[in-house]
């Protein structure tokens, strides 16, 4: 499945692994290939996880305190946020 990601989303991917990086050498890296865990994840079964505002689906990592929220269409998988599960809720909710 086609995965495109919003580039607020990729922005804030980017800058959590950096964050993460600073905290503990490689811990960026572990960071990332959760995020690739978890959008594998939802690739494999994108209605399954559950919905949030209109249309949107959420699914938290496992690892980290962090959501992938996304659309998920016939022609790709839209991802709109990289969420902290821990700071402002529905900040992404405008992103189309």
């Amino acid at each position: 499945m086609r995965v495109v990601v919003h580039p607020e989303a990729g922005q804030e991917l980017a800058a959590a692994a950096l964050w993460h990086e600073e905290r503990q050498p490689g811990l960026g890296s572990n960071f990332l290939d959760e995020f690739e865990h978890t959008l594998r994840r939802i690739a494999a079964e994108p209605e399954r996880w559950g919905k949030m505002r209109g249309d949107n689906r959420k699914l938290n990592f496992r690892l980290f305190p962090f959501a992938i929220v996304y659309r998920p269409r016939s022609d790709a998988l839209y991802v709109t946020a990289a969420m902290h599960l821990h700071r402002r809720p529905f900040y992404w909710k405008d992103r189309v």
